[in-house]
């Protein structure tokens, strides 16, 4: 596959990831329990990895990009009464989590891509495969 199809599938990736996790960060929380920021985070990491093994650190930073836009464009499209994305309010009603996991996972999407930026080469190195 050209090197500009591989970004595009990262590009499509990383979208498809912002929106996702936007969607299921905030399982959980209301019981402390944050599982769907876990999860998200881990779908995150997953699909940055693949986004670097498949085309180097031009698809992390398209990925990055795509993934960061769509979170942004989720976020500013809410309301006050409907939203998806919650970018952390204050109150003595709310849990810690209830409050801050939009912010968690709006930073930490963009500290886990940079952080695989920064991981050593080899380990995203995928061998080809022998025909037999």
């Amino acid at each position: 596959m050209p090197l500009w199809g591989r970004i595009l599938v990262s590009a499509a990736s990383g979208a498809i990831v912002g929106f996702v996790g936007a969607a299921a960060h905030r399982m959980g929380v209301q019981w402390s329990i944050p599982y769907g920021l876990v999860l998200s985070f881990l779908l995150l990491g997953i699909s940055t990895w693949s986004a670097r093994a498949r085309s180097g650190s031009t698809g992390v930073g398209f990925h990055l990009i795509a993934s960061g836009a769509v979170t942004m464009l989720i976020l500013q499209m809410s309301t006050q009464s409907r939203a998806m994305l919650i970018f952390g309010y204050t109150s003595d009603s709310y849990t810690f989590f209830m409050q801050k996991t939009g912010i968690i996972w709006m930073l930490g999407m963009v500290a886990l891509q940079v952080l695989m930026l920064m991981l050593p080469k080899r380990w995203f190195d995928v061998p080809d495969r022998r025909i037999r």
